[in-house]
């Protein structure tokens, strides 16, 4: 069987941590309050070390497919967490917010249920790398920053936003770490078809999509007769 790329380049963090040892009862209570389905969930009240316990279950309870071991996804929730900018948006809590919510919408709505356990595992890896190394500025501001901001791709032109683009790349830069290799056991069919997954949802975050994508839900909405948001409360 053909494997998935390996890097040998450091994508990853130099040293990543232990897997963090944190109170059972903080984890569990979280838990038992269904919190990781809840849309009053706010990771701001939590220890980083605890969301990283949480992301994990997300992680497990979506179901990880064939060939995508635990340790390996304990390893990248913490590269994830390492590489963050420690900023006052675009953070950890940030990305873990951003997962919790997908995860959320997705069990609410009926989506989780329709996809297959590769689409599952897709969906939430790039709602949680959807902003890696964000720098907390727009696109429009990088085009007009220079070279110096924007990594030496000013002069390149790309059919995708740039930012989403370096998201998504890092993202899988990190997965093929040496020290991480999540993907390690699949075949590089099932890489590339995830991949393709992945970086398609992390480029349609780019804010451009917005407006066209909030009308989307409106007309879904409307011939509905109800908004989604009341009728997933109900659920």
């Amino acid at each position: 069987m053909a494997h998935p790329p390996t890097t040998r380049q450091r994508s990853a963090p130099a040293v990543l941590p232990e897997w963090p040892a944190v109170d059972d009862a903080a984890v569990s209570s979280a838990m038992a309050k269904r919190q990781l389905l809840s849309f009053d969930f706010d990771p701001t009240a939590l220890p980083s070390d605890v969301l990283c316990h949480l992301a994990m279950a997300m992680f497990v309870s979506a179901g990880l497919p064939k060939g995508v071991g635990e340790d390996s996804v304990r390893r990248f929730i913490l590269a994830v967490r390492a590489s963050m900018p420690d900023n006052s948006y675009h953070n950890f809590f940030h990305v873990i917010d951003v997962l919790q919510t997908t995860n959320a919408l997705a069990t609410a709505s009926g989506v989780m249920a329709r996809l297959d356990s590769w689409e599952r595992f897709a969906l939430l890896s790039a709602a949680f790398c959807h902003d890696m190394d964000k720098m907390g500025v727009s696109e429009e501001f990088l085009s007009k920053a220079g070279d110096s901001t924007h990594g030496g791709y000013k002069d390149l032109v790309f059919r995708d936003p740039l930012q989403e683009k370096h998201h998504a790349l890092r993202a899988f830069g990190i997965m093929a770490d040496r020290d991480i290799r999540t993907l390690d056991g699949v075949s590089s069919a099932k890489y590339y078809q995830f991949r393709s997954s992945v970086s398609k949802i992390i480029l349609a975050t780019d804010m451009t999509h917005h407006s066209e994508y909030i009308s989307r839900l409106e007309e879904f909405a409307a011939h509905r007769g109800e908004d989604p948001a009341v009728e997933m409360s109900k659920q």
